[in-house]
């Protein structure tokens, strides 16, 4: 079952769920899986998640968001920076903003996280994606589960 099979499984799974739990888990060849029964023993990296209610799209990336938490390292007058925001902006994708002109604490901390000083950086969970590629950026996202844009 491919990743994208898997999701969309997911999504026609939560928006009729009521109160259920939800398995993430990678499969012995890399694959990613989102699925409401528990992974075959073969599974690593298991996460369950207990949805309670009626779930929508929101509910599912607040979920992810807990599970592949998006960073982004930022400079203002940062044209690729501001691209990625908008990026992340329009597929909803929760995410956090760190301005590390702010002050040397911050680029340490930057630096310390993702091993570069470079802006942008993005980390999605603990994979870092050092400048702007969208296509990069796009797929590292689908990886964590996150929705395709409207118009990606």
């Amino acid at each position: 079952m491919t990743r994208w099979t898997s999701w969309a499984g997911v999504l026609m799974w939560v928006g009729a769920a009521h109160a259920a739990t939800l398995y993430r888990w990678v499969g012995p060849n890399g694959v990613v899986t989102y699925q409401n029964t528990p992974p075959p023993s073969s599974a690593h990296h298991v996460h369950v998640m207990h949805v309670h209610g009626r779930t929508s799209p929101s509910a599912v990336r607040k979920a992810l968001s807990t599970l592949h938490p998006v960073v982004l390292y930022q400079a203002p007058d940062c044209t690729p920076c501001r691209q990625v925001s908008a990026y992340l902006h329009r597929r909803k994708v929760p995410f956090r903003s760190i301005d590390v002109s702010r002050g040397p604490a911050a680029l340490q901390d930057m630096k310390h996280k993702t091993g570069s000083t470079t802006v942008p950086t993005v980390t999605v969970g603990r994979d870092v994606l050092v400048g702007y590629i969208h296509s990069a950026l796009k797929n590292e996202l689908a990886a964590a589960g996150y929705l395709k844009a409207p118009k990606d």
